[in-house]
């Protein structure tokens, strides 16, 4: 949704048309229009689907394939998809790989139809930092140059906190409500636990404005969420 927002602020000054094409929509709307768009943003389960089910959609004539968050895309979550989106897609594309994280040794980058030639461009040489920060590869102040070069804000700050794993929950709950005129966004590793806290902290009042996001609610309700 946001790479399509950002695709509609600029492509009304250009003679294009654009498709956003994700779970929860009418697909037979989608199925009308998508074999005649010159370019479709989508979630892989959906593209996949119009490539099973809409007959008059061809993929032959794709010239520019876009992959972001390329490491997410190739976990266990989305594997199967991008083998078989990859499958009905022609051999000769060029093809645009983004990720925040990914790294030349990312072995599965070899089933996207990579070429032996591909460029790797990075804003930094992160390998390098990450060796130098290990304080194996150069002196402290190798060190510090490598950090100074980074693309973070300097206003950015960080902070941790190390927890027994019983405290964690109480140490949340104290936060959020301390913080009660913020934003904020707290991330879980997985679904369970995101439908865990949601509940508890409802039950507890952490906050009036609560609400929870994960891949189990219906598209319309991960929309309104988002908006």
């Amino acid at each position: 949704m946001q790479a399509f927002e950002v695709l509609r602020s600029f492509g009304m000054m250009h003679d294009l048309s654009a498709a956003l094409i994700i779970g929860g929509k009418d697909v037979e709307l989608e199925r009308k229009h998508i074999a005649t768009m010159n370019v479709i943003i989508a979630t892989p389960g959906r593209l996949l689907q119009h490539m099973d089910e809409t007959s008059d959609f061809d993929g032959n004539n794709l010239k520019v394939l876009v992959i972001d968050e390329v490491d997410r895309m190739l976990d266990m979550g989305f594997k199967r998809e991008v083998d078989e989106i990859m499958s009905n897609l022609p051999r000769k594309m060029q093809t645009l790989l983004f990720s925040a994280t990914v790294t030349k040794s990312l072995r599965d980058l070899a089933r996207l139809r990579l070429s032996k030639d591909a460029e790797f461009i990075q804003i930094h040489d992160f390998d390098t930092i990450e060796g130098r920060v290990s304080g194996s590869l150069a002196d402290e102040k190798d060190v510090e140059d490598a950090r100074l070069k980074s693309i973070t804000p300097t206003t950015l700050l960080h902070y941790y906190m190390e927890l027994p794993i019983e405290d964690k929950l109480d140490t949340l709950f104290s936060f959020l409500k301390t913080h009660q005129k913020q934003k904020i966004l707290v991330f879980f590793s997985s679904r369970k636990q995101v439908r865990f806290a949601f509940n508890a902290f409802k039950v507890l009042k952490v906050s009036q404005n609560l609400l929870e996001l994960h891949g189990k609610q219906d598209q319309n309700k991960r929309t309104a969420i988002y908006f």
